[in-house]
C-alpha cells in the first residue's frame, strides 16, 4: 500500500501556504531543471553518417538529445537530455501538508471535548459536511426568486394591458371576449410585490447582499459528526461561486489555523459582516420579511453558530 496521500484542494489560501513553505525550507522553489548525459561504446558499421532522434514525446516534456555516429570504428554515442520540473499551488500543498503530517505538527479536532486544549493559533484538521453560509445562500435564493416575481408581474400587467384593449376595441367580439377573461390569479401576488419592491426593507436586503458580494473575507460553516461546528474565515480571493458550488454539501477536511474558540455560552453571528448583523433584533424583522414573500415559502436557517465551535483561518479545504 502507498505510504503517501494525495490531497486534493478545493480551497487553498495560496499565500499562507508559500510563506509556510518559505520559512521551514529557506525559500521556496516553483520550478527545477536537471540535466542528465548518457554514453555508451558500439563497434561501428560500413555505411554514412547516422542521425538518431528522440520520439516526439521527448519534444512535449521539453528533453533534448544528440546523438552521433562515425564510420569504420569503435564509436562513441553521447545523450544529454535537460529536464524542466514545474510545481503547482496543489503540489506545494502536498508537499507541505504530507511534511506537517509526518512531523506531527497537525492537531486533529473530532469531538468538542478536545476543545477545552485548544488554543487560538493551534494549527488544526477537522473532517465534516460543508454547510456553506445560511445567510448568503437564504439572500441567493431570494434574488433568484425576486426575478421570477419581476417576471410574473410583467405577465400579469401585459395581460391586464391586452384585456383593457380588447374592452375598447371596435370589434364587438374583440370586447365580447375581453369581458369573459378572468383577472389574473397572480394580480394580488404581483401588486404585494411591487408593494415590497419600493420598501425600506428591500433597500436593506440589496445594499446586504451587495456588502456580502464585495467583503474580503466570507464566513462558511463546516459541521463534524460529532456536532462541533467549524466557521472557516475564507479570503474571497481564493473562495468565488465555482468554489462554493464544489463545496456544496460535500464532506471535507480543513487544515488551518485557530483564532477563536467558543465557550460555553458564545456565539458567532454570519451577518456581522453586513449592517444587518449590527442592528440586533431588527434583523429578524428582514428574516421574516424574506420568508413571507407573498406567495413563496422561503425556508430561513439561524445565522448564529453557537458552542460547541471554533474559528479557523483556513489554508485548505481539500479531500
Amino acid at each position: 500500500m502507498a505510504d503517501y496521500q494525495l490531497a486534493h484542494p478545493l480551497y487553498l489560501d495560496v499565500q499562507m501556504m508559500v510563506s509556510f513553505l518559505a520559512y521551514l525550507e529557506g525559500g521556496v522553489h516553483i520550478s527545477s531543471e536537471e540535466t542528465l548525459q548518457k554514453e555508451k561504446i558500439r563497434n561501428g558499421q560500413v555505411g554514412g553518417d547516422e542521425r538518431v532522434s528522440l520520439p516526439s514525446l521527448g519534444a512535449l516534456l521539453g528533453l533534448e538529445a544528440s546523438i552521433n555516429a562515425e564510420r569504420g570504428r569503435h564509436v562513441a554515442e553521447s545523450a544529454e537530455t535537460r529536464v524542466a520540473r514545474h510545481h503547482t499551488a496543489a503540489s506545494l500543498f502536498n508537499g507541505l501538508y504530507g511534511f506537517l503530517h509526518g512531523d506531527g505538527a497537525i492537531s486533529s479536532l473530532e469531538n468538542h471535548e478536545q476543545l477545552t486544549n485548544v488554543e487560538p493559533g493551534a494549527f488544526v484538521k477537522l473532517s465534516g459536511r460543508y454547510m456553506g453560509n445560511p445567510l448568503e445562500e437564504m439572500l441567493a435564493m431570494f434574488g433568484q426568486m425576486m426575478a421570477y416575481m419581476e417576471e410574473m408581474a410583467q405577465g400579469a400587467e401585459e395581460s391586464r394591458s391586452q384585456r383593457s384593449a380588447g374592452r375598447r376595441s371596435g370589434n364587438p367580439q374583440a370586447r365580447e371576449s375581453a369581458s369573459h377573461q378572468e383577472d389574473n390569479s397572480y394580480a394580488e401576488t404581483v401588486r404585494q410585490f411591487r408593494q415590497f419592491d419600493q420598501s425600506v426593507e428591500m433597500r436593506i436586503l440589496r445594499k446586504m447582499k451587495e456588502e456580502l458580494d464585495s467583503c474580503p473575507i466570507h464566513d462558511v460553516v463546516l459541521e463534524t459528526s460529532s456536532g462541533v461546528k467549524a466557521v472557516l474565515t475564507v479570503a474571497s480571493e481564493y473562495y468565488d461561486e465555482a468554489v462554493a458550488e464544489k463545496l456544496s454539501s460535500g464532506d471535507f477536511i480543513v487544515l488551518g489555523k485557530v483564532t477563536r474558540v467558543l465557550r460555553e455560552g458564545e456565539s458567532i453571528n454570519l451577518s456581522r459582516r453586513t449592517v444587518v448583523g449590527k442592528m440586533g433584533d431588527q434583523q429578524d424583522s428582514l428574516v421574516d420579511a424574506m420568508a413571507n414573500l407573498p406567495g413563496f415559502s422561503l425556508q430561513s436557517s439561524d445565522p448564529v453558530v453557537r458552542f460547541p465551535a471554533v474559528q479557523i483561518l483556513p489554508m485548505a479545504i481539500f479531500v
